[in-house]
């Protein structure tokens, strides 16, 4: 990606080494799911994974540019978006004032943590008269843009330090993640102008998937009604859903949101839903030996489920 003959602009062909399987789409999108992933690791972020802020490294601002590019690549070609930003600080990047009073300052570093907490401890005057004092906490107050006098300031405080760490802070380096994004045809411009529709791309507003949920997203293709195939695939449908039933009860090793991944590459289901609706086919294996495969098809033929009992 950092060669100069490396072309963002055009749809790429995504081969995983040692892999057979043209891109119809499933590879493509495996792999912005496992980019968006990478992303979220790279050092440019901080905090709990579904409320991520911007880290603070001064003359790094490539790195954010960069990342702000890798998150655009994803979106404009139907890959999944960052969906881990924290909604205050996604709100203040799309130009809204947000009240910072709730802010989880358990969130920021521990050095401003335990500064928080030294102002929230204080019991009396005196106590908060001499923490304002420059070598305790008055200068970096200060630094923080803030001049307070009063004990009963201190809520609108601790909001404004949220603040100021949160987004101000870090304003130029949000400005490079941004260009990266409006490197894609003013991508960003478009996301400030339609802040709510891009929620659920840039922040988490994932439900979690449920047996019935993961059920509604396949269509299956049975056989005529009454034929011999089609008692055969009602059987091995029946097997699909009892499995599902032990992935509700915690009775297997992998969640719904496994099973998700291993058929369609997304590691969540898209906000505008999948642009064509996974399917089920069934098909015989051999001759003599009565066995039912169930297929799930996408826009790949890396993957496939498959239930050899006998029928």
């Amino acid at each position: 990606m950092s060669s100069p003959s490396f072309c963002w602009k055009k749809s790429p062909k995504v081969e995983f080494v040692g892999e057979e399987g043209a891109d119809y789409g499933g590879p493509q999108r495996e792999f912005f799911r496992l980019l968006m992933q990478d992303v979220q690791q790279s050092g440019v972020f901080e905090g709990p994974s579904k409320e991520l802020l911007f880290t603070y490294h001064q003359g790094q601002e490539q790195k954010y540019l960069k990342v702000g590019k890798c998150v655009g690549w994803s979106i404009v070609h139907g890959g999944p978006g960052l969906r881990a930003l924290n909604k205050t600080l996604f709100a203040c990047m799309c130009g809204h004032n947000p009240s910072f009073r709730d802010f989880r300052w358990q969130n920021l570093d521990e050095d401003v943590q335990s500064k928080i907490k030294k102002i929230l401890n204080c019991k009396d005057e005196n106590e908060f008269a001499a923490l304002l004092q420059a070598e305790v906490l008055g200068n970096w107050l200060a630094e923080c843009g803030i001049y307070m006098s009063k004990r009963e300031e201190i809520p609108n405080t601790i909001a404004y330090i949220c603040k100021h760490y949160v987004f101000m802070r870090v304003a130029n380096i949000i400005k490079q993640f941004t260009d990266g994004l409006n490197s894609w045809g003013n991508l960003w411009d478009v996301v400030k102008a339609n802040y709510a529709a891009f929620l659920p791309v840039f922040t988490d507003m994932s439900v979690p998937l449920t047996r019935q949920s993961l059920k509604s997203l396949f269509s299956v293709n049975y056989s005529t009604r009454g034929t011999n195939r089609r008692e055969q695939e009602e059987d091995t449908i029946f097997s699909w859903e009892v499995f599902l039933k032990m992935v509700e009860d915690s009775q297997a090793d992998v969640t719904f949101e496994d099973i998700l991944i291993f058929i369609t590459s997304a590691g969540m289901i898209p906000p505008l839903g999948f642009q064509e609706q996974p399917t089920i086919d069934f098909y015989d294996q051999e001759q003599g030996i009565l066995k039912s495969l169930l297929l799930f098809r996408r826009q790949s033929n890396r993957r496939w489920f498959y239930d050899d009992s006998p029928v």
